[in-house]
């Protein structure tokens, strides 16, 4: 009754597509997220190192006062720690210089959105995101930064106050120095995967730390359809705002890592897969909570060490192999455990009905051994490992019972009727086996049509070929397995109940499906 090739298959299959996906330069960290990728509905995409390269570099800056910003930010990139792709774009347009004297620096945070430093004699100067440098707004400043924003340029700004600060606050006298333009590079396969996860139904949520702005230019460019829908994620101070912002906007910026996991798990909440991408340590909280989450291997040590896949050349363009790599698993394995839950639940019946009947068993060991070789063993071990990128639906459990219960309770109630009716009626029991092994044989011919559909050319070879194999094997090793001749009577009663299999199978499938159904709703 145990279905114990069914374990050795389901290793083999994902152990082969870890091989798979290591041809596409990706590693698999655990084994389960290759059926998980076959079924996530939404894909959580960091901009930074996912949509683009990962690489920026300084194209312009403004000045709104009258001071030497090459100065200013080379002492700041000489002094900050930082070492994430936009200081070292900072770096390679502004030479580190030493001319001023730090008293106390102040590291860059995902959740705070600057860093900066206090210069004895200079005061202090921050760089980053207008909106959390001037959190009351500044609207010449603001009109400045927008007006690049929607070009697709991320802009940081450069404030200075007086004030030697030794904390991490902001001052009330903080005023704007200057404007750093920065470009990010789209890469060259982002639109053609972004396009076909959009036409695989999957949804797309790009969350950023980014300005909203920056990241919807991006976005569009980079062919996302909901682009335009876009948020600025300091306006969600509520569960029940990022709930509702979660469903209307794709685009989210100035997200912060405490956020990107209340996204995931709102996600979650509503019954969504989610798969995140990301290349940072404020998407780690993100990643433990997404079902399957995959990192870039430029990325962080932090990242890297919490993803479930990491792609080795930060190849994007990766992931539809990733996905059509789970769904061969998923797919192929639903149907192989189909085949082999038929003979654990027509087993089991057969066995329940000789227990009240107190007749005979049906089957042989050994006539048992050749169903299973021949009605499952080898043609879900050919079948398996083919291509079959259908996207995956339904609950997996759900999928193969509706497959398998109804052959494996014709299966059984056929076999029960022939070996009670046969018994009480005087026949020999070998006679009654023979009658029993040519059913099953016939109803496993029909269940490998109907799970393996649509039927390719391939799929014909492979059934057919089997099916000669097994009543080959019983005319050969007919004294092995036990058979005899069967009567003219009984060879009409197995003609009639042949003929009826396929009627009763769709029958009982139809009865098993109203009945699953009434459950469903009833629950």
């Amino acid at each position: 009754m145990i279905p114990e090739g069914l374990v050795l298959l389901t290793s083999v299959a994902l152990t082969l597509s870890v091989l798979r996906l290591a041809k596409q330069k990706t590693l698999v960290q655990e084994l389960f997220c290759i059926e998980t990728l076959a079924r996530v509905d939404v894909l959580c995409l960091d901009k930074t190192g996912t949509i683009t390269e990962g690489t920026m570099e300084v194209e312009f800056d403004v000045k709104i006062s009258n001071v030497d910003l090459n100065e200013i930010i080379g002492n700041l990139m000489h002094t900050l720690t930082d070492v994430n792709v936009t200081a070292q774009a900072l770096k390679e347009h502004y030479p580190c210089q030493t001319t001023f004297k730090p008293y106390y620096v102040i590291p860059f945070s995902s959740n705070r959105k600057y860093s900066g430093a206090s210069f004895y004699d200079q005061g202090t100067y921050y760089i980053g995101a207008y909106q959390f440098l001037f959190p009351h707004g500044n609207q010449n400043l603001e009109e400045l930064c927008s007006k690049y924003a929607n070009d697709g340029y991320r802009i940081l700004v450069l404030a200075h106050t007086d004030k030697i600060m030794d904390n991490e606050s902001l001052p009330s006298d903080l005023k704007p120095c200057g404007v750093i333009v920065l470009s990010d590079v789209i890469r060259a396969d982002a639109k053609e995967t972004i396009n076909y996860f959009n036409l695989q139904g999957v949804d797309l949520k790009i969350i950023s730390g980014d300005d909203p702005i920056t990241v919807s230019a991006i976005a569009k460019r980079a062919g996302l359809k909901d682009g335009h829908k876009y948020i600025d994620a300091t306006k969600l101070t509520s569960s029940k705002k990022l709930q509702e912002a979660i469903n209307k906007y794709s685009v989210f910026g100035r997200v912060t890592p405490q956020q990107k996991k209340e996204m995931v798990l709102a996600l979650k909440e509503m019954g969504h897969t989610v798969a995140m991408t990301g290349d940072g340590v404020n998407d780690v909280l993100a990643f433990k909570e997404a079902d399957c989450s995959i990192a870039m291997a430029s990325g962080s040590d932090a990242a890297k060490n919490a993803a479930n896949l990491v792609l080795l050349d930060n190849n994007f363009n990766a992931m539809p192999h990733i996905v059509d790599e789970g769904r061969r698993v998923i797919n192929n394995i639903t149907m192989s455990a189909s085949m082999f839950l038929i003979k654990t639940i027509f087993s089991a019946l057969i066995s329940i009905t000789t227990i009240f009947f107190g007749q005979a068993y049906p089957f042989e060991p050994i006539q048992l051994s050749l169903i299973s070789a021949c009605g499952v063993g080898i043609p879900t071990f050919f079948l398996t490992y083919e291509a079959n990128f259908v996207q995956v639906k339904g609950d997996f459990l759900k999928n193969v019972l509706e497959r398998s219960f109804p052959s494996g309770f014709i299966i059984a109630l056929g076999a029960t009727l022939i070996t009670n009716i046969g018994l009480s009626l005087g026949y020999e029991p070998n006679m009654l086996s023979t009658v029993c092994i040519l059913f099953t044989g016939w109803n496993y011919t029909i269940a490998l049509l109907k799970v393996y559909k649509p039927l390719t050319i391939y799929r014909k070879i492979v059934i057919y070929t089997t099916q000669l194999i097994y009543y080959i094997s019983m005319i050969i090793g007919q004294s092995i397995l036990e058979l005899t001749d069967v009567t003219f009577n009984w060879l009409m009663v197995l003609l009639a109940l042949i003929a009826f299999s396929s009627l009763l199978v769709d029958l009982t499938g139809f009865l098993f499906k109203q009945l699953e159904d009434k459950y469903i709703k009833y629950k």
